[in-house]
């Protein structure tokens, strides 16, 4: 079963490069438009790994990151946080929270990247005994 990447972003333009990028690698997508959709549907399906826009409407990512990361059920989900570049510095007590860090607009092989180490870091170590 190829790795499930929830997606939270209000820029439909950003989703849909992502998701496009994703799907080409293998993975399975979900589409979140704002932080109530994607606490729901991270509660819900069970990514794998989350890519979180840090300025969203409503309730903001930042609060989204902290609520997944506090409940036992989704806190060893990996969560890279994507945020403007000239904000993503500001942001800093939200990002510590996630497992890494995307400034927008993000280079392909970079997102990649940040996907296949923190999906790697989440998979369980086989016991040798």
């Amino acid at each position: 079963m190829p790795p499930r990447i929830l997606v939270v972003d209000d820029e439909p333009a950003v989703t849909d490069l992502i998701e496009a990028v994703l799907v080409g690698e293998g993975y399975t997508v979900a589409i979140a438009r704002d932080g109530a959709q994607g606490l729901m549907l991270a509660r819900d399906w069970n990514p794998d790994l989350v890519l979180m826009d840090v300025r969203l409407p409503a309730v903001d990512g930042g609060t989204v990151i902290r609520k997944l990361k506090g409940e036992a059920a989704t806190a060893d989900i990996p969560i890279i946080a994507m945020s403007a570049g000239s904000n993503i510095r500001q942001q800093s007590g939200d990002l510590a929270v996630a497992d890494g860090a995307l400034a927008k607009p993000f280079d392909i092989e970079a997102l990649l990247a940040q996907v296949a180490f923190n999906l790697a870091r989440r998979q369980p170590v086989a016991d040798d005994a």
